[in-house]
């Protein structure tokens, strides 16, 4: 049960409340958007409402079906257009009743953040009317503006693990815990002190699926009203995710502390309904939650629970399990995203982030004044310190000491601004590993239940070689090291303690296999497309797991690292006839019906994630996605912005800029983007109005 949901939104404001805070005032008259050479949309316009509408209408334009399909997520119909593939993410949007914390809470949101939404979910509604024929179903709209925030609930609940909590329970094996993973981002802030030119510089870097819900789409909306931003966010997204002012900059990426608890409920036979808790038995609440799935011609109703502790399910062996999290009881993250997003310095920016409505994320910020700051942002309990209750784990249900409601400060987070060195950087690694190791952070002062990241990962070990190697980072500097296909000197992952076996094989034991146990033994670490190192090692990256798994072995040993290199000469003379194949060879970009060579591997700083393709081929999935670089002029001005997307600005097939940027992006190189407006226009290859 994979399903990962962006963090998107919807289409038409209709609900009672929305009719309290009276809604903007849409003049379409006065919103343009520009078209620049990549299709890359710049809204402008007098309101920040207004901005939203066209930045809804422009979006639209280069993806409203995958839009439409998350307006359906928030109305718990998307199996509707989908069919059975959409049940289970319409069970657990029912499951995890995002609607009812939205509709608690949406009275106390600032009018500004419920206006601005309304713009844009009134820029939603007019594209649908204007074009009728690109509306999937009669389910799309309208949709209420509760419906609409607690889709951004659910999406951030799933990016906080529930995607892959919930799948352990159904399944069985929630004990198993997660280990180490290639996917992520990279974010990089480089002070003046550090920087070639004395400027400063941020790196924006997510690791994100290249197509679908959850794939970054790139746009500049600016304002009259102030509101001037460039950069990344979701298909729906109202606003930008991670980005560029004029004055500041920040980059997401994924951190992994604890956001998620798992509750075993007390039931015995004799208490059918019901769950034990301090001596008491309680009432186990139950609801049936209706799929209504296209194909099938009546409605199929799937049971879901709730306990004290939150959302619940039933486990194959007939026990009880639930979920808290954070993110389920706080439907402000957008609220808090907007006014990232209208800050103008550092000090702005620390009052949004204190609003701690955003449940994860690690934040990498840079201004033009030359401050750095970085923070493992998180709306964190306060869990029981009592050692008895091992938070990490599946916890026991059947105690309210178990049971927490109130969340720390933005103070008691780990977090580091303008350290000595000159440089922070998160790779989805440890934050206690974010500068040099004299400035570190001490693990050992923060609250060890926050389960915060101890570890290096090969990109944060690779990014750490790089940094280290330069005395002042220069602009070009500060792009290698983005760009860097290499795993560092050590591997630590993936198999780390266990890839020496395959890398100590004795060929002269092995005739058949020597020229593939010879080719790794020669690899630089370099995952460039022509490597055929590179090419063996990916093949056994997706396939030692299996290995391990059928020897149920903890350790890679001789005779299991002989066993990958069989299963991989079998597989290259099988689809390829010959063991003289690349990287590049193997795994591919594609689009359409379009494909290339691609480089990089999970868990280098150019990172690719991949799935079987076609005649023993793997197409990239994710990775090295939205890619940003800025820097702070020292005499002021407006920023030096560079980007690329995977692809580009438009999902249509027909479009001249469904994958216009693909070859800067194989390329390594970036586009010059820009907030100046007077420019944007001057060069745009098209400017109207959305209507």
């Amino acid at each position: 049960m994979k399903f990962i949901i962006s963090l998107f939104l919807t289409a038409f404001c209709t609900s009672l409340f929305a009719q309290e805070v009276q809604k903007p005032i849409i003049n379409v008259d006065k919103i343009t958007i520009a078209r620049d050479n990549y299709g890359v949309p710049h809204i402008f316009a007098p309101t920040d409402p207004e901005v939203a509408y066209g930045l809804a209408w422009a979006h639209s334009e280069d993806d409203f079906k995958t839009i439409q399909t998350l307006i359906l997520t928030g109305q718990g119909k998307l199996s509707s257009y989908l069919g059975k593939s959409g049940a289970p993410v319409d069970f657990v949007f029912g499951l995890l009743e995002t609607k009812t914390t939205v509709q608690q809470q949406i009275k106390s949101m600032d009018p500004k953040f419920i206006q601005l939404v309304q713009g844009y979910l009134m820029g939603l509604e007019a594209y649908a009317k204007a074009h009728p024929n690109e509306v999937l179903n009669k389910n799309v709209f309208p949709i209420a503006i509760e419906d609409y925030i607690a889709t951004t609930m659910f999406s951030v609940a799933v990016f906080c693990g529930v995607d892959k909590t919930l799948p352990k329970i159904l399944n069985g094996s929630i004990a198993n815990l997660p280990g180490f993973t290639g996917e992520g981002s990279n974010a990089f802030a480089i002070s003046g002190s550090k920087s070639a030119t004395g400027e400063p510089m941020l790196v924006i870097n997510a690791h994100q699926p290249i197509e679908g819900a959850t794939a970054f789409y790139e746009a500049h909306v600016q304002s009259d009203e102030g509101w001037n931003i460039l950069g990344g966010l979701f298909p729906g997204g109202p606003l930008i995710f991670h980005g560029v002012t004029p004055n500041l900059a920040w980059a997401h990426t994924v951190n992994f502390q604890d956001k998620i608890d798992v509750f075993q409920l007390q039931t015995d036979k004799k208490h059918p309904g019901q769950y034990l808790v301090d001596g008491e038995w309680l009432t186990l609440e139950k609801k049936k939650i209706k799929l209504s799935i296209k194909g099938i011609p009546f409605p199929i109703y799937k049971s879901a629970y709730k306990s004290i502790y939150g959302p619940t399910v039933k486990s194959p062996n007939g026990q009880f399990f639930s979920l808290r999290l954070p993110a389920l009881m706080d439907a402000g993250a957008l609220q808090q995203w907007y006014a990232m997003n209208r800050s103008t310095n550092l000090k702005e920016f620390k009052e949004a982030l204190e609003q701690n409505h955003l449940a994860m994320f690690n934040i990498m910020y840079a201004d033009k004044e030359d401050n750095i700051f970085y923070i493992s942002n998180g709306k964190m309990p306060y869990r029981n310190p009592d050692k008895k209750y091992d938070w990490s784990t599946t916890l026991p249900g059947n105690t309210r000491a178990t049971l927490w409601d109130k969340f720390k400060p933005l103070s008691e987070l780990p977090q580091q601004l303008n350290p000595k060195s000159g440089y922070l950087f998160n790779t989805n690694h440890s934050p206690f590993l974010a500068t040099s190791e004299n400035e570190n952070l001490k693990s050992t002062s923060f609250d060890k239940n926050d389960g915060y990241e101890t570890y290096h990962n090969n990109r944060s070990q690779r990014a750490k070689e790089l940094i280290e190697t330069y005395d002042k980072i220069s602009w070009d500097d500060l792009k290698r090291i983005k760009f860097d296909r290499q795993l560092p000197t050590k591997i630590l992952y993936p198999y780390g303690y266990y890839s020496d076996a395959f890398f100590q094989v004795d060929e002269t034991k092995y005739r058949k296999l020597e020229p593939l146990i010879k080719e790794l033994k020669a690899w630089d670490r370099n995952t460039n497309p022509e490597s055929k190192g590179a090419l063996i090692y990916n093949l056994a990256y997706y396939q030692i797991s299996n290995t391990m798994k059928n020897r149920a072995q903890d350790t890679l040993n001789n005779e299991g690292a002989v066993e990958v290199y069989e299963f991989i000469h079998k597989h290259l003379m099988k689809n390829f006839g010959t063991l003289n194949v690349s990287l590049g060879d193997f795994q591919r970009l594609q689009r359409g019906k379009e494909e290339w060579p691609q480089g990089g591997m999970p868990d280098v700083l150019a990172a690719v994630m991949t799935k079987p393709y076609v005649d023993g081929k793997r197409s990239m999935t994710s990775g090295d996605a939205y890619i940003g670089f800025v820097k702070f002029p020292k005499g002021g001005g407006l920023p030096l912005i560079e980007t690329v997307n995977t692809f580009g600005a438009s999902s249509d097939p027909n479009s001249k800029h469904f994958s216009d940027q693909r070859e800067l992006y194989q390329s390594q190189k970036t586009k010059r983007m820009t907030l100046d407006k007077e420019e944007i226009l001057k060069n745009a290859q098209k400017i109207y109005q959305p209507k």
